[in-house]
């Protein structure tokens, strides 16, 4: 059986917002994980390049970026 690797689907810039995308995924069950969001959350305000990481598994990553892409255009 293959592993799954995991991949960057986006780079937030800050973890409120990283908690949406994660929350708009798991909604159609897609598991995510965050990397950087205590480092973000700590991080000097307007410190430039923290940002949260938004990661999902390669093989759901063509998904995920349609169903971000669907919620993006909803809420603008």
């Amino acid at each position: 059986m293959m592993e799954d690797k995991i991949v960057i689907l986006t780079t937030c810039e800050n973890a409120m917002h990283a908690h949406i995308l994660q929350g708009a995924l798991k909604n159609v069950g897609i598991p995510s994980m965050l990397q950087n969001e205590l480092s973000a959350s700590v991080a000097l305000q307007g410190f430039i390049g923290m940002g949260v990481q938004l990661l999902v598994f390669e093989k759901d990553l063509e998904r995920a970026k349609e169903i971000l892409a669907i919620d993006k255009g909803q809420t603008d």
